[in-house]
């Protein structure tokens, strides 16, 4: 005979209320959730979603819209969102939008087909009409990393972040600095390039040259060649912000081909395994990647629940500088 909710409070003498709210992703004292889980261990009790589903009207499954799958960042991100949901009770269906704005609008429909009861999105660009899918429904959607009109979004502080390196730099005292970053077609790389920008005039009192903020491909031959570029310049920087991950890894790879007489200083973006690995050791500019992933499943959750206010949240979270090595951020004499 196939378990029940009166089967579990017959072992455990907890009420059904509290026995459905630990299933439905409620909050649970940690006795009362134990006991629950052994008696579910014991009985072999499955959840049955469809029926719960009809009941409730929800699927108690939640979509990811990634950008890009094949990324560090990503995966970070919809890994702890995974694990957030599943505590709740929510499975996860996850897309890869593979950077094209008709693939990601497709797949929004997909899901909105499949009756997800919220949506996780990190967007391509700044195009917000794919979310008419969603929002027709009125199904909860939270963008990672992408501040979005009219929708919940969690970001970071990306202008403070890039201005961290720069004020680095200039206190080092280089002058002409140099910027690795992608098109503005992308929030990220359109704050952070105005971040930068903003940060030089600020300390050194002069706009930097636009030939050290030409814009990049996204990319990690885009970070090498354009390391490439800056050094032929006529007037090369002494030092090299770099925006992201992937543009700090091909930036990196430029160094360690170059002589030492031609190498720059430079701040990289994200990834603390990277610094592991390199000698001297970097000095980047870390997002708190894991608590961007929490806050949006958070936020979600809290939209499901029907709670939060009535106008569209934005969370900015810190990043931080971590120095690294002198010599990877000063001036050569």
């Amino acid at each position: 005979m196939v378990a029940t909710y009166k089967d579990i409070r017959r072992i455990t003498g907890l009420s059904l209320a509290t026995i459905s709210k630990y299933y439905n992703g409620g909050n649970v004292l940690g006795p009362n959730r134990e006991l629950i889980e052994k008696a579910a261990a014991e009985l072999d009790y499955q959840v049955n979603n469809v029926a719960r589903g009809l009941r409730s009207r929800r699927s108690m499954t939640v979509g990811v819209i990634l950008d890009e799958l094949a990324s560090t960042f990503n995966t970070t991100i919809v890994s702890r969102i995974e694990e957030r949901l599943r505590e709740a009770g929510y499975g996860t269906i996850i897309c890869d939008s593979r950077r094209d704005a008709e693939s990601q609008a497709d797949v929004m429909r997909f899901l909105v087909g499949k009756m997800v009861d919220g949506i996780v999105v990190i967007p391509v660009d700044d195009d917000t009409s794919f979310l008419a899918a969603a929002r027709d429904r009125d199904v909860p959607v939270v963008a990672v990393d992408r501040l979005m009109p009219g929708t919940d979004s969690v970001v970071i502080d990306n202008r403070a972040a890039i201005a961290s390196a720069v004020q680095l730099l200039v206190t080092a005292g280089h002058t002409a600095i140099g910027l690795l970053a992608g098109p503005d077609t992308t929030y990220t790389m359109r704050e952070r390039r105005a971040g930068f920008r903003d940060a030089m005039q600020d300390r050194t009192g002069l706009l930097p040259r636009a030939e050290l903020m030409t814009p990049e491909h996204v990319s990690v031959e885009g970070g090498c060649t354009g390391l490439r570029r800056l050094l032929r310049l006529s007037a090369p920087p002494t030092a090299v912000v770099c925006a992201n991950y992937v543009l700090t890894l091909g930036a990196t790879i430029a160094l360690n081909e170059l002589g030492q007489e031609l190498r720059p200083a430079l701040v990289g973006f994200d990834n603390l395994e990277l610094a592991r690995l390199i000698r001297p050791r970097p000095t980047l500019v870390t997002q708190p990647i894991e608590s961007l992933a929490t806050e949006a499943a958070e936020l979600l959750l809290q939209r499901l629940s029907g709670g939060g206010p009535d106008d569209p949240v934005t969370i900015t979270l810190d990043t931080t500088l971590m120095v690294g090595h002198e010599s990877t951020y000063q001036l050569r004499p």
